[in-house]
């Protein structure tokens, strides 16, 4: 066999690139990692990160701002987004130190990487070989064609952190997760806010309760929607940025000081010479990959944004995980499973989600049902006033077993673990309610909501009339 420089060369050093370089040293292999200029990734540096700093700086001026029922009668707060924009970037470098132990035994390069073959790449003009190459390239924001877009000038999430004044009005072109996220945040730290999405909902991937309690949430905050409605065409007049929008069929114009585009993301592709390692990929939908994370070249992996689908930083973690173990190993090879995939959007209050939308079980299951608990029935909740939301569960099977959950309220996220936990591994929502829950928590919600599924189960009926018979014949 011949020798080869590395046993795994992991290209992309972020959210997949480094869980995939400290499995794969722990496993005792060769790793190099190379980045084009630093290890972190999109989500340290202009995604998760600094966004959820963002939001946390937000929520504080907005409670603050609203406290006056909690006996705090200081309601006007000056701002300072220069401090705000140094906070997040202390966080970034907080978390950045954290992660310097993802490559600890492994040899960190950075430049220019392609291939040349499917065992040979150039690094910086230097040859290399390697048995097995793993792609962790990410994504970037896409630009959709607009015209006069590129004139008028714009940002995105790759430079909107890196703000130290606001501009007065924003108009944001998209209502997935990150333009409501930014949204809201901004809009609570003074902005103008129109956002402008094409579906005629924002959070389109959601269930239709989810999306109009985030929709009451941003309007009730002064966020302007328009939904139904896409760019036309953009211009600059001195200082203000004009859009022609179509909603409806009807033509208008938006003036705004500053555009944000968060219309999506586009695959990282471009300059690794995928051709000459016979790698199959499409330029803006990704590199494609089997279930087991195999590009068409058997010895190459592809994970992350890149591969497109589901782009959360937790599924490329998860599938590092995956693609290590199949690159190394020559048993035991594993498939990708995303029936237990959550997903959080940060608003206030925020929209979580995991498993199966309630149509999507009617498709796969025979017999379904969905419950929905308010959030405000959560004593937690009320002693934060945090009454909005709800939790919505999706239930399937003579069994009850938990097949999705959707929810709204006071990090609501947090909840996620438990129940994907539960959808893993077909729990039920029996198993839930006999499960003990620390009492006040939002957590406890979870165990009310399961308890309310079972009040009107057809198990709890069949209970009742045994007890009852047995009950009477006592009597």
């Amino acid at each position: 066999m011949a020798h080869m420089d590395y046993d795994l060369t992991i290209i992309g050093g972020g959210s997949g690139g480094l869980p995939a370089a400290r499995i794969a040293t722990s496993l005792g292999a060769r790793v190099l990692v190379v980045d084009k200029e630093r290890l972190g990734g999109d989500c340290l540096y202009t995604g998760c990160v600094p966004s959820k700093s963002l939001i946390h700086a937000a929520q504080v001026v907005h409670q603050t701002r609203s406290s006056a029922h909690l006996g705090l009668m200081t309601q006007t707060t000056e701002l300072s987004m220069a401090l705000v924009a140094d906070y997040i970037q202390g966080v970034i470098t907080q978390v950045h130190d954290t992660e310097k132990v993802y490559t600890e035994g492994a040899t960190v390069q950075f430049g220019s990487v392609s291939f040349q073959s499917p065992t040979t790449l150039l690094i910086n003009n230097e040859r290399i070989t390697s048995r097995a190459t793993l792609i962790a390239t990410g994504s970037h924001p896409a630009s959709p064609q607009i015209e006069g877009l590129p004139e008028a000038g714009y940002l995105t999430n790759a430079d909107v952190f890196q703000l130290t004044a606001l501009p007065a009005s924003l108009l944001i072109v998209g209502g997935g997760p990150v333009g409501v996220e930014l949204a809201q945040a901004l809009a609570r730290l003074g902005v103008r806010i129109t956002l402008v999405q094409r579906p005629a909902h924002i959070l389109p991937r959601e269930e239709p309760e989810v999306s109009d309690a985030i929709t009451r949430v941003l309007q009730s905050e002064g966020v302007t929607l328009l939904t139904n409605a896409h760019v036309l065409k953009a211009a600059r007049s001195e200082n203000i940025k004009q859009v022609i929008i179509q909603q409806d069929g009807a033509t208008m114009t938006l003036e705004a000081d500053e555009i944000l585009l968060a219309a999506g993301r586009q695959p990282n592709v471009s300059g690794l010479h995928l051709e000459a390692a016979g790698i199959a990929y499409n330029p803006t939908k990704g590199i494609k990959v089997d279930a087991y994370l195999r590009t068409s070249t058997p010895n190459i992996f592809a994970i992350g944004d890149v591969i497109g689908g589901n782009l959360f930083t937790h599924v490329a973690a998860y599938q590092a995980s995956i693609a290590v173990r199949n690159a190394l190993l020559p048993f035991g090879k594993r498939k990708v499973d995303y029936r237990a995939l959550p997903w959080c959007t940060f608003t206030d209050p925020e929209a979580a989600r995991v498993g199966l939308t309630y149509s999507e079980a009617q498709q796969q299951h025979r017999q379904v049902r969905e419950l929905t608990f308010p959030w405000s029935h959560i004593d937690r909740a009320q002693t934060e006033n945090a009454p909005a939301g709800f939790i919505k569960l999706i239930l399937a099977g003579k069994k009850e077993k938990i097949v999705g959950a959707h929810m709204v309220g006071l990090r609501a996220g947090e909840l996620l673990g438990e129940i994907t936990l539960a959808i893993q591994h077909r729990l039920t929502v029996s198993d839930i309610l006999a499960t003990i829950h620390p009492y006040p928590t939002l957590q406890t919600g979870l165990q009310q909501a399961c308890f309310a599924a079972y009040l009107s189960s057809k198990e709890a009926m069949r209970n009742k009339k045994v007890v009852g018979a047995l009950l009477k014949f006592r009597r």
